[in-house]
């Protein structure tokens, strides 16, 4: 129904604008800020694609990335995020937006690249984590566990912190030291050292007791151990 119903609305749209020779840009922009307010992020999208007919260099080109990835549009996202940063190509939010991008649709070398480069410039423990999730992700174990011991020596006493997805749609702020015993936890199930995952994961819980990547892996694993019995 909600589809159908944007389709509806962005066929209104088209032809409202055609009735109005599709020039007036002002009107546009108020629907793109009424739209985009009331969180109609498809009527908004619209609006700034017809926008762009009339004006290509429009300001509201660079609020795309951002609508697209709010819809899941991910190729959509993943284009204009490009189209972007030719134009400001260290644009860290527009960067972090092709991060997300790349993740998703699974191109693993080059989100370790970007993900890298992203910490030599800024030298923030998110970019690293996410190279060092990346690289656990491909399977580099044994280049992944040197780097997380690097991680808990470098982060140690730090306040640092970091995104971590718990769901769809919905993330954690999670202590950075934490989240490295939560992918020590993950190293050790890989390697089939089932007691010392169990450790790593009560080690991220005592970091922070919140902690609910790492509460579900710690169930996850008693669980199996009991089904084995």
């Amino acid at each position: 129904m909600k589809s159908i119903l944007t389709t509806i609305s962005a066929v209104v749209l088209l032809s409202a604008c055609n009735q109005k020779s599709v020039t007036d840009v002002k009107s546009l922009e108020v629907l793109y800020k009424k739209s985009y307010d009331l969180k109609d992020i498809s009527t908004a999208i619209t609006s700034v694609q017809l926008i762009l007919l009339q004006d290509s260099t429009h300001a509201l080109r660079d609020s795309l990335p951002a609508m697209y990835l709010s819809v899941q549009n991910i190729d959509a996202c993943l284009t204009t995020t490009e189209d972007a940063l030719k134009r400001k190509p260290n644009d860290e939010e527009l960067l972090k937006y092709k991060m997300l991008c790349l993740e998703q649709l699974g191109k693993g070398e080059e989100l370790l690249t970007l993900s890298n480069d992203l910490y030599n410039k800024t030298k923030k423990s998110e970019y690293l984590y996410k190279s060092v999730s990346v690289q656990l992700a491909m399977g580099n174990f044994e280049v992944a566990s040197k780097n997380i011991d690097d991680m808990m020596e470098k982060y140690k006493g730090s306040t640092d912190s970091v995104d971590m997805i718990i769901g769809e749609g919905q993330n954690q702020r999670v202590p950075i030291l934490a989240a490295c015993w939560n992918m020590r936890g993950y190293v050790y199930i890989q390697t089939q050292k089932y007691q010392q995952a169990a450790e790593a994961y009560q080690r991220a819980i005592q970091i922070f007791p919140d902690f609910v990547m790492a509460r579900r892996n710690l169930q996850q694993l008693i669980q199996s151990a009991q089904q084995q019995r």
